[in-house]
């Protein structure tokens, strides 16, 4: 692909180039290293090795998955073909809590098998930025309507995807604003995933600022706008960790914080 571009392209650009590298390739990634100061107030800790951690989630969708062994929340969902006929056979995990400002997320994932999807949502609430965990019956539905075709505003960010209709040559992640499915972000690593080892997720919003992380190195970056027909920016809602179809990983180590800063009052009184 890149020798095609180099042979075809009809205006030539450098630092164009540089961009479609840093994308597409990963070259040259950012780095990650922020951490959580004393004004973020950790609302939710969890080992994912204890049985009683798995209370902590409403499990949506295919029941089965989720299962907690002293290494960690083991979440497997049939390794099947991905068609229609199998995409209720997928799972979200819905935090029962709710988080309401600046949001910091953090676990470990291990991938356990090749193949399957895995997403994060946050700041999920209704359309009036109700809560729909509470306010409205509980959802049953695994397939995937719910991240973007329905009422659920939200981020989500898919992080690991080894499906049929994404690039398997490396990790490739993509960041979007529901239920508009409006993109905000993609990008590469130059690598895949390993399997069999630990990798460590970071999501931070501060503000309309959202950044997601992998290892350490920024995969997905972003700035979100209420003035551009998608809504207001979100900061309130649930936390979900999302696998769909052939998904085989393993979790541990959930960390989430807030951060809910004093607005400044500006008089418009001369």
């Amino acid at each position: 692909m890149y020798h095609l571009y180099k042979d075809q392209a009809t205006d030539y650009d450098t630092d164009f180039e540089e961009h479609l590298r840093y994308v597409y390739e990963g070259k040259d990634r950012k780095k990650f290293s922020w951490q959580a100061g004393d004004e973020w107030q950790p609302k939710l800790s969890l080992s994912l090795t204890q049985p009683a951690d798995l209370d902590s989630f409403y499990v949506q969708g295919y029941t089965r998955a989720p299962k907690i062994t002293e290494q960690g929340l083991v979440v497997e969902t049939p390794n099947l073909p991905q068609s229609p006929a199998n995409y209720e056979k997928q799972v979200y995990l819905w935090t029962w809590k709710t988080f309401e400002g600046d949001l910091y997320v953090e676990y470990e994932f291990k991938i356990l098998r090749p193949g399957g999807l895995s997403l994060l949502m946050v700041q999920a609430s209704g359309m009036n930025r109700e809560d729909f965990m509470k306010d409205y019956p509980l959802r049953t539905t695994g397939n995937m309507r719910m991240v973007h075709q329905e009422d659920i505003r939200n981020y989500h960010w898919e992080y690991y995807r080894e499906m049929n209709d994404v690039r398997n040559d490396i990790a490739c992640g993509a960041l979007a604003k529901n239920p508009y499915l409006y993109p905000l972000s993609f990008g590469c690593v130059d690598h895949l995933f390993e399997k069999d080892t630990w990798h460590k997720l970071q999501f931070l919003q501060r503000g309309d600022s959202l950044i997601g992380a992998i290892d350490g190195v920024v995969m997905v970056e972003a700035k979100d706008s209420a003035l551009i027909n998608n809504g207001a920016v979100y900061n309130y809602g649930h936390v979900a960790i999302r696998c769909m179809i052939r998904t085989k990983m393993m979790f541990r180590n959930l960390k989430i914080y807030n951060r809910n800063q004093a607005f400044e009052v500006q008089s418009t009184v001369k």
